[in-house]
């Protein structure tokens, strides 16, 4: 009989569900009746996991996983969390949350965004723990889960740090990002066009080109830009676009699709709104919304 002892009465149940959950499947394939029980007393909790022997891979293999990726699932918000608010001293919930679900998005794997490059990925802090459980489970050795989380698994929360340090470096530029885009908006709903349609070309540099298909010198981009965004600032002047573009305050902007990429045009569609059209040289002129290549996400 393997117990495990929580101080913490929820975070016992929540084993408890896993593990019912799980070994009901396995244990049908492997002929094997595994017995769970948790023991609830105030705010205390025993888990007892029972039925199966040392050597029975495929049953400590199932334990071991739902223990293992309970941990990681309630652990890693718990253990962000507590950086945020004693090393980092964050007070505001929404903002602590807001870091966190930024966070996630760094370390757990997702098909929906980009490949971050951490100093651990979720993998290799997935199988450590993996492996600091392992033990436990093969040899039967009951245990307390809050010492074994204060002696055993240190190390992977410490190896964390480095991900909050990301995720609150990301929070900061999305902070950053959206104040830009809300001045550039302001700015244009305050101030009327000083070039009704402005052409974009991003083939050899930024060049810019008024409605007659003149290049807008160099000195009269200078003299208009008024605007300055966080992400540009660092640029030198002629390799700067969203800038210009909201000092022209332009009624339309032309800039030919195969030259604006999904984070360029995410961008510029943020502060231009309908004011963007997407020239397709092999066809006619495409508005953003119903471009193949793009699909806005506000």
């Amino acid at each position: 009989m393997l117990t495990i002892e929580f101080k913490d009465s929820l975070i016992g149940a929540s084993f408890y569900e896993q593990l019912h959950h799980s070994l009901s499947m396995v244990t049908n394939k492997a002929q094997k009746q595994v017995t769970i029980q948790l023991d609830q007393k105030e705010k205390r909790a025993v888990l007892s996991i029972g039925g199966f022997t040392s050597g029975d891979h495929m049953i400590e293999h199932a334990i071991i996983s739902v223990l293992t990726n309970t941990t990681a699932m309630i652990f890693f918000k718990k253990w962000v969390e507590e950086y945020l608010k004693e090393t980092f001293h964050y007070e505001e919930e929404m903002e602590i949350q807001s870091i966190v679900e930024t966070a996630k998005s760094l370390f757990y794997p997702s098909p929906t965004h980009k490949e971050q490059k951490t100093l651990i990925t979720f993998i290799q802090w997935q199988q450590e723990i993996y492996q600091k459980i392992a033990p436990f489970v093969k040899e039967n050795i009951s245990f307390s889960f809050d010492s074994f989380l204060y002696f055993r698994l240190q190390t992977c929360k410490e190896s964390l740090l480095s991900i909050v340090e990301t995720a609150i470096d990301e929070y900061r530029m999305e902070i950053d990002y959206q104040m830009m885009l809300q001045r550039c908006r302001d700015f244009l709903n305050s101030h009327e066009p000083r070039i009704e349609t402005v052409y974009v070309r991003l083939s050899r540099g930024i060049d810019f080109f008024d409605g007659k298909h003149q290049q807008i010198p160099f000195h009269q981009i200078c003299q208009w830009l008024e605007t300055a965004t966080p992400f540009e600032k660092f640029l030198p002047i002629h390799e700067r676009m969203i800038g210009p573009l909201v000092s022209m305050a332009p009624a339309k902007i032309m800039i030919h699709s195969e030259e604006c990429d999904d984070d360029l045009f995410h961008t510029l569609k943020n502060i231009f709104e309908e004011r963007i059209v997407l020239i397709d040289d092999k066809a006619n002129e495409l508005s953003t919304c119903n471009h193949p290549r793009f699909k806005f996400l506000s």
